[in-house]
């Protein structure tokens, strides 16, 4: 077959972004995504400012407005004792569902053309140390590109295959870190409009609205705290997550209105923004921990900032070494460094009496006002 201009492989948010800017600029897109969409996801699903941004400039912010997707205008966080601040966010956020934010953006890419591929891929195509396509699972059908974009999440098929100690841990210990969510009805005690962040024994929860008057509950804890729980998400939610008191009073008399979901174990790190003639863009090229609300803006900001590397390779007819070390340069000025930083905050606030001095330190006159930058908006707040 004519190997297309660019073959990104997974449809999440970053791979379908990038996708429906390139296709609208005139590339041959082919996506391949494994998954049948609409479909769930775990993940925060808090859209900061910045993707929103990204969003409107999609011309899928009204789209998701439309949907139902509540408007988010400030954020709290409280430690373990249920002490509390609030603050309000810079710029408005939204909070949508992966379900609904994922189908939307995908489907634009095929409007403006994209070749949508439910495939699973096995391997990528290497040839003379370039890879130059990728062999789909089952069928063993070989795809080319001048360029492949690797968009395959944070457990990436093609970073594993070029680099194998790439992505998240395949062994779980006591100290692993799983992701946990479900949704629950609004009872609307309040919450609507505020993203929120509990601190509890053995990790965090975050709290905000998204669509069809449902909350997103998500986790992160650690294995031993699960396994102190019979590995049961519910006696978890009972026993550890429902022992933060303002969590608890917040959450009086509410159960899920969704199965448990979970993935790990997680590894929040900078990973390879290119590899072999590859780009990485979205949880391929690196991890942040979602203590800061920023995964999905990231993948969407990412897709963005790719795009004029992306444009020159198909032009250059290949990612050349030049095109490469400016994607590194670029992905890594653009998000390495708050990467890092949300990973310290993030432990900072795994362990109760190190989150109890920084929430007394918040709790002075105006310190406040730091909220939105370590909670939700750790690039936009700036």
């Amino acid at each position: 077959m004519t190997p297309a201009d660019l073959l990104v492989v997974g449809g999440g948010p970053a791979g379908a972004a990038l996708a429906a800017m390139a296709a609208g600029r005139g590339a041959r897109v082919v996506v391949l995504e494994r998954e049948a969409f609409p479909r769930e996801k775990v993940c925060g699903e808090f859209l900061s400012a910045e993707g929103c941004t990204v969003l409107e400039r999609l011309g899928l912010l009204d789209a998701m407005r439309a949907a139902g997707a509540p408007r988010v205008t400030s954020c709290l966080l409280a430690d373990a004792r249920g002490r509390s601040v609030t603050s309000p966010l810079p710029s408005p956020a939204l909070g949508i569902s992966r379900a609904v934010l994922d189908d939307a953006i995908l489907a634009l890419a095929a409007r403006r053309g994209a070749d949508v591929r439910r495939v699973s891929v096995a391997a990528p195509l290497v040839e003379d140390g370039v890879v130059r396509g990728v062999v789909a699972a089952r069928t063993g059908e070989t795809l080319r590109a001048r360029l492949v974009a690797g968009a395959d999440g944070r457990r990436s098929a093609l970073q594993r295959a070029l680099h194998p100690g790439i992505g998240d841990p395949l062994a779980t210990g006591d100290r692993s870190w799983f992701g946990i969510q479900a949704h629950l009805p609004d009872p609307c005690t309040g919450a609507r409009g505020q993203v929120e962040l509990y601190v509890f024994d053995g990790g965090y929860a975050g709290l905000g609205p998204v669509e069809g008057e449902r909350w997103n509950l998500a986790l992160i804890v650690t294995v031993r705290t699960l396994r102190a729980c019979g590995g049961a998400p519910e006696r978890l939610f009972r026993e550890r997550v429902l022992g933060n008191p303002l969590l608890a009073e917040r959450l009086a008399g509410v159960a899920p209105c969704s199965p448990w979901r979970a993935v790990g174990p997680l590894r929040f790190n900078v990973r390879r923004p290119t590899s072999h003639g590859a780009l990485f863009v979205g949880d391929a090229a690196g991890t942040i921990d979602p203590f800061s609300g920023e995964g999905t803006s990231n993948a969407l900001r990412g897709a963005e900032l790719s795009l004029p590397i992306v444009m020159d390779a198909l032009a250059a007819g290949a990612l050349t070494p030049a095109l490469a070390r400016r994607w590194s340069r670029a992905w890594r000025a653009a998000f390495a460094p708050v990467s890092r930083r949300t990973r310290l905050l993030g432990r900072l606030f795994e362990h109760e009496r190190t989150a109890a001095l920084a929430m007394s330190l918040l709790s002075m006159p105006r310190a406040a006002a730091i909220l939105p930058r370590l909670v939700a908006a750790t690039r936009t707040g700036r």
